[in-house]
């Protein structure tokens, strides 16, 4: 296992690691968003009409799904408490990993591991490290915000089924990190492969990422900032690991406060909940930055993704020179055997 230094940091910056494949090419990532749209819609509807199917108990009509209570996209009609409900949102989102994975088995232009992070693939030890600063840094906040700033211990109801809960458990993790993958992964490798300036593809991919939010316009401000946050995040960790443990803390706070009935969630954002949102945000960055200086959490390459890429394309072409090469020598083997054929052959010499 190697580390980053300064002689090979800019090699391994996560904004713009596309251009570091030999199979770049300014036009594959748009080939790359379309095919996984394409998958997406189709996984998705797949895996929702497998839910709908077990949950009525047969092929559904649009009459039973209208009144079946399982599909919204309204926040404030979110009930995560509703099992089904949960089931749906939540996968929805979740499938957005499958379907980027096979993507990139399609088009071939880059490994999926580049999109988990510069330093070869997801690393697990990474995202446990980070996840207790992350907890620390919003999950707190927002539970103390909840129960004591706003006195919501005293409507404490235990909403949660066990299967709702178990449902929120297992797929609110996976909702979280497939919009890491997505949003800081595919969108702002793109944005950065494309300008070569990181910052730009922070900020555009941030300004996208609260625009599929529904929230009011206090609330997708807020979104653009925590969109920054965990896309520099990104950026330091060299990795969505980071900003994959401060995106679940977020939302699995707020999931499990929903289900007890000691919070909300809802498109309608007060100045104290932005206050609060920037305040963790901007909290949180500085203690990543510090520990992307002070520590090595960040710099350790489990596999280099580019190196090893573009060997296996080098390989390739010289294989295919060699082929062609041999082809040639074949060939021009061939035309000589049947030139001194031709010069031994009787009448074509004549005497002067």
């Amino acid at each position: 296992m190697s580390v980053i230094d300064s002689s090979n940091a800019k090699e391994h910056s996560y904004p713009v690691y596309g251009r570091q494949f030999k199979s770049y090419r300014w036009y594959k990532p748009i080939i790359v968003f379309v095919l996984f749209i394409a998958v997406y819609l189709i996984l998705g509807l797949a895996v929702c009409a497998a839910i709908a199917y077990i949950r009525l108990g047969g092929m559904p009509n649009f009459a039973e799904l209208s009144t079946s209570n399982m599909f919204t996209n309204d926040y404030d009609e979110m009930e995560l408490a509703d099992a089904w409900q949960s089931a749906v949102g939540l996968s929805a989102v979740a499938v957005m990993i499958p379907s980027l994975w096979l993507v990139t088995k399609i088009v071939r232009d880059r490994p999926f591991s580049s999109y988990s992070s510069s330093r070869g693939g997801w690393s697990s030890k990474v995202f446990w490290k980070v996840f207790p600063v992350a907890f620390i840094c919003i999950s707190i906040p927002i539970i103390v915000d909840e129960l004591v700033y706003k006195h919501n211990i005293n409507n404490f109801q235990m909403k949660f089924t066990l299967a709702s809960f178990a449902v929120v458990t297992l797929l609110g993790p996976l909702q979280c990190i497939a919009e890491e993958y997505v949003f800081r992964g595919l969108l702002m490798q793109t944005f950065g492969s494309w300008f070569r300036i990181p910052i730009v593809a922070v900020i555009l991919e941030s300004v996208l990422f609260a625009a599929m939010h529904p929230y009011d316009m206090m609330g997708k401000i807020g979104i653009v900032v925590t969109g920054v946050v965990f896309s520099l995040t990104a950026w330091m960790g060299r990795g969505i690991e980071a900003s994959s443990a401060f995106h679940i803390a977020n939302n699995m706070t707020i999931f499990y406060l929903q289900g007890m009935n000691l919070a909300s969630i809802t498109e309608a954002t007060t100045t104290h909940d932005f206050i609060l949102e920037v305040c963790t945000g901007v909290v949180f960055v500085i203690v990543i930055f510090i520990i992307s200086r002070k520590t090595d959490w960040f710099s350790r390459i489990k596999k280099d993704d580019a190196a090893a890429w573009n060997a296996r394309i080098d390989e390739k072409l010289a294989r295919k020179e060699a082929k062609k090469t041999a082809k040639a020598e074949k060939i021009a083997a061939k035309n000589a055997k049947t030139g001194a054929h031709d010069e031994s052959a009787p009448g074509k010499h004549f005497k002067q």
